[in-house]
């Protein structure tokens, strides 16, 4: 009803004049009208509606959980566990025998190494010593040598510095955007490294060594460049004689007397005569929907409650609160984003931890300690052999990145084999970043000589699945409708490429990408084995520092039965 009625009432009209009743024919009109129940314009499918909002949707939402395996073996030599900065050193331990005592004395009839085997407790992993006050001693008088496990929390540390919240981690989101092709293990094929007879079948042949996987499996092609016997081959045998190193090594029928390697000796697997490409992928900061670049305040994390590891350690859970926005973004082969990866940088802890530095994890290959006789192996960035340790007698390894921080424009990823024939990636080896307290590789004392150039290593990107490729392989031609962008061209009228499936499409022979979507985003929640290992736990890369005090060193548990076996090549 769009007009007003409006009426004088008669009472006002005079001062004799009463109210009266009055009567108006109101009429109810509308301009528009219900629909008939037996005409329908549209069925809407609920379903359907749901699947294309959700196909269509570019927005992630990341949270998950950290489960940390960490130790403190390679404890400071002459810095307290106390309180960082403090003046107590490994000389004192503030154990009671020798608390201002010189270290040449004999304390309450013990020598100081006598003392250490006394006094110096490992709880779980953690690396410290009880209050020597007896009146102290309960269940949380144990102490940590220095770095403690404050310093590896992912909860900010409040016992690093008065009144502040020290972090000791950085948590962003990367993806692989574009690929390093020229650096020295990768450039032209995969460097060998070593080579030596082996017997095949009762056969002499000759065996060859990478630092990294080689994806071969028996029977497949290689082509070897860069020695005495170069040329196209087939692979005999995985592994050497004693069933080792079958991922970084296989044989090749040659006379091994007649093969010489040199610094340019590389290796390339063939699909169909097409040799596989060998890089670095490099990876970016996310955007997100409010900026261009994830920010480091952009998630929160924070003790799970009443979670801990088997070795006590807390639990951490983080979300990232601004939506990452995948719209328009390709990866390095500039095909549509499949993965994504939460990525760990490690700070200094308040000038605690040197500079963060990255490269590959290698088996022990015996060349790789015998730089003095192939100086072109520093070149490789292997992470048991990198250090900072300048003064030290142990060479570093050449690293891929030396000073890794959060404010970086893009980091080294993974180093992967791609062939255009298999329209795949596969990752040979993952990039790990290595770090050290700044006290190991500077001491020089008397006591505690050094500098220890042994520290700590971690796997820092952490891959976030959030579409599949197909596992079959498409081919068109220029009359094919529908070949997406990121087809390769083989030049010869022929397309090949992998369709990108939706989510929650199941292919027979992969595992079902599915996860929740709702409010207009994708939540994805992933659980994270976080292990910081140490670089020569067993002794075999001669980076343990094995003077008195020396550092712990691990035992290698033997098997109680043979688990390898020589592949028959008959």
């Amino acid at each position: 009803m769009d007009k007003k009625i409006t009426n004088i009432l008669t009472g006002s009209k005079s001062k004799v004049s009463v109210n009266t009743d009055t009567f108006t024919n109101v009429q109810f009109n509308s301009s528009q009208r219900l629909l008939p129940p037996d005409e329908l314009n549209r069925v809407l499918d609920i379903n359907e509606q749901f699947n294309t909002e959700r196909q269509s949707c570019t927005y992630y939402r990341i949270l998950g959980k950290i489960n940390p395996l960490v130790s403190n073996a390679l404890f400071n030599a002459t810095l307290s566990a106390t309180t960082k900065g403090s003046n107590d050193s490994l000389e004192k331990f503030k154990f009671p025998e020798f608390v201002n005592q010189p270290i040449s004395s004999t304390v309450s009839g013990i020598t100081y190494a006598e003392s250490i085997k006394k006094n110096l407790k490992e709880i779980d992993g953690w690396y410290g010593y009880f209050d020597p006050d007896l009146s102290k001693r309960a269940l949380c008088s144990f102490i940590d040598m220095e770095p403690k496990r404050e310093r590896f929390s992912f909860i900010p540390d409040t016992t690093n510095t008065p009144n502040e919240q020290v972090k000791n981690w950085e948590l962003t989101i990367t993806y692989p955007y574009s690929a390093d092709t020229t650096h020295y293990l990768v450039n032209n094929g995969l460097l060998i490294v070593e080579s030596g007879p082996a017997i095949v079948g009762g056969k002499e042949m000759i065996i060859f060594y990478l630092p990294v996987r080689h994806n071969l499996v028996p029977s497949n092609t290689v082509r070897i460049s860069g020695t005495s016997v170069d040329g196209i081959y087939e692979v005999k045998r995985l592994g050497n004689d004693n069933g080792n190193l079958k991922e970084y090594s296989f044989c090749l029928d040659i006379s091994a007397t007649t093969v010489q390697i040199g610094s340019e000796s590389r290796v390339n697997k063939l699909y169909d005569s097409v040799p596989s490409e060998y890089y670095f992928r490099k990876f970016k900061k996310i955007k997100t929907r409010a900026t261009d670049v994830i920010e480091t305040d952009d998630y929160e994390i924070y003790n799970l409650a009443f979670s801990e590891t088997l070795f006590t350690d807390n639990l951490t859970q983080f979300i990232f609160n601004e939506d990452i926005d995948v719209s328009n973004l390709t990866d390095n082969l500039n095909r549509p984003l499949s993965q994504l990866y939460l990525t760990v940088i490690k700070k200094d802890s308040n000038a605690i931890f040197t500079d963060v530095k990255s490269g590959i994890e290698s088996p022990f290959i015996d060349n790789l300690n015998l730089t003095n006789v192939y100086p072109n192996l520093l070149n490789l960035p292997i992470i048991q052999k990198i250090h900072g340790a300048k003064t030290s007698n142990v060479k570093s390894f050449k690293a891929l990145e030396e000073n890794v921080l959060v404010t970086n424009d893009d980091f080294y990823g993974d180093l992967v084999e791609y062939n255009k024939m298999t329209q795949a990636e596969f990752i040979l080896s993952d990039v790990f970043y290595r770090f050290n307290t700044i006290n190991r590789e500077t001491t020089s004392s008397v006591l505690v000589n050094g500098p220890r150039p042994e520290g700590y290593y971690y796997k820092p990107h952490n891959e976030i699945a959030i579409r599949q490729f197909s596992s079959y392989i498409e081919v068109g031609d220029n009359n094919t409708a529908g070949i997406p962008d990121y087809a390769t061209n083989l030049d010869d009228g022929r397309y090949l490429w992998r369709d990108l499936l939706p989510i929650g499409f199941i292919d027979l022979t992969q595992i079902k990408l599915d996860y929740p979507f709702t409010n207009g985003c994708h939540y994805l929640y992933n659980n994270f084995i976080f292990d910081v290992k140490r670089q020569d736990p067993f002794g075999a890369w001669e980076m343990y520092y094995s003077n008195f005090p020396a550092d712990p060193i691990g035992n290698i548990l033997e098997k109680q039965f043979n688990v390898n076996s020589v592949e028959d090549v008959c």
